[in-house]
């Protein structure tokens, strides 16, 4: 059973055509998204001369993390709206219950009654903040994984493509007599 190689980029018209472009100047977002994308099949001399053709690519990153941040912060924006209106409208009724124990006429049994839905509010308005609490956990993994995730293709790519063609990983090494032979040289 043979083993599939994946696609390689070897040539910048390679990677233009699949891209579909004629230059790399002024690459759309979706483009630059795809170039990223293509980045770990690409020869790393090939992709390091693409990235020095467009000089915004190694902006992307700052540029697609502040956008990400943008919506994150409208995102929150909105949710801290809408907890103020939870918590307020649970407030109204604190309040309404407040005016009703002041009656001078009221019963014990209502004090207990009054009193039993105060701590129901009271628990909705916890239960409401720990789930906040929650989304914005949640909301604060998502930012920190986008981050990392645009970090990590942007300044990887190259590196993997690195990796796949060199799998042993290490400098190429010279054999013991052409060591041999270049002492023999510096010791004349």
């Amino acid at each position: 059973m043979s083993q599939k190689i994946p696609k390689r980029y070897v040539s910048e018209q390679a990677v233009k055509r699949a891209l579909k472009i004629d230059t790399f100047r002024n690459l759309s977002k979706e483009k630059v998204m795809q170039f990223a994308s293509m980045l770990p099949y690409m020869d790393k001399d090939v992709a390091t001369a693409i990235i020095n053709q467009f000089p915004v690519f190694a902006d992307f990153g700052k540029i697609a993390v502040n956008s990400y941040m943008e919506q994150c912060d409208k995102l929150l924006e909105s949710n801290n709206k809408s907890q103020a209106a939870v918590i307020h409208g649970y407030q109204t009724i604190l309040d309404a219950l407040v005016k009703r124990m002041d009656n001078p006429n009221i019963t014990e049994d209502e004090v207990a009654s009054i009193t039993e839905s105060m701590i129901e509010i009271a628990d909705k308005i916890e239960e409401a903040d720990l789930q906040n609490k929650k989304f914005l956990e949640r909301m604060g993994t998502r930012i920190a994984f986008f981050a990392l995730a645009a970090i990590a293709v942007l300044s990887a790519g190259v590196g993997v493509d690195s990796f796949i063609s060199n799998r042993s990983g290490g400098l190429p090494q010279l054999d013991d007599e052409t060591d041999k032979e270049d002492d023999d040289k510096n010791e004349d």
